[in-house]
Order: structure tokens, then sequence, then C-alpha cells
């Protein structure tokens, strides 16, 4: 259905426990997408392999150590097994009402003969200072 990338900080932290629970979330939609990780960040590749997401190490980075948006943009279409792309902070924890506005945005796209589209969202800022008992099926709920 869709490609979701990002490109993690460190997992060292608090930022281990909000990256995983945002990344852990998107395993979870239904239908399923496909997760690439970016970059080579300490515990990118690990959490990549224990959440079995696609992980791409190289990266190009300015002389400050950033990140450069384009590089990653031009990997992910060319690494996508999806025509939708969705860049997102690591930390943004979604529920299945994100798959199901993307499939409603989509829908009304083909009915106006469009080829692309481009969907933006808000978040919620609360603090999370622990991981998410995915197990629970309440989880979205709460």
């Amino acid at each position: 259905m869709m490609t979701i990338f990002t490109v993690p900080r460190p997992f060292k932290g608090e930022f281990n426990i909000i990256q995983r629970n945002g990344i852990k979330s998107w395993t979870l939609l239904r239908p399923k997408c496909e997760i690439i990780l970016f970059g080579d960040e300490e515990g990118t590749a690990k959490v990549a392999s224990e959440l079995g997401v696609k992980h791409i190490a190289e990266l190009e980075i300015n002389e400050f150590g950033t990140p450069m948006l384009e590089d990653m943009m031009v990997k992910a279409k060319k690494f996508a097994g999806n025509e939708i792309l969705a860049i997102l902070n690591p930390d943004i924890i979604l529920t299945n009402d994100f798959t199901e506005a993307v499939q409603k945005v989509r829908e009304e796209i083909k009915k106006s003969q469009k080829e692309k589209f481009l969907m933006a969202g808000q978040r919620w800022n609360f603090d999370l200072k622990e991981l998410i008992d995915f197990n629970d099926r309440d989880w979205e709920k709460m």
C-alpha cells in the first residue's frame, strides 16, 4: 500500500523509547506498510532487524552531519516497493486511521484522474516515557 521512511537519531535514552514506539506502531498498520530506516546512527541496524524493516545505511550528510533530505527522497523512491511514499519523524505513533485517511485521499485522487498528491498532517505532542505494550489490543485507544 505505502512505504514509510525516516532517518532516526541514535537509539539512546529517551530517543530509544520514543522512536521504538513510533516505528513499532508503523509495523502494525493495516494494510501492511513497507518501512525503511535510513542512516547508520547507533542502534538503527539493530532496531530494523528486530522489527523486520528495511535498513539503508548509506545516506549523504552535510558538513555538520545532518542527513540530506534530497538523497533520502531519491533513495526512498528507488528502493520503495510502493508508489505512495510517506516521510515521517521516527517518534510519530500512527494508528490505522492514518492508512484509512491515505486510502480515502487516494480514491479521491483517482476519481479526479490526477496522478500525484501530497498529504500533510499535524502532530499531537504528549510525554510518553515508556514503551507501549503493543500486545494490548486496546493500545490504540490508550
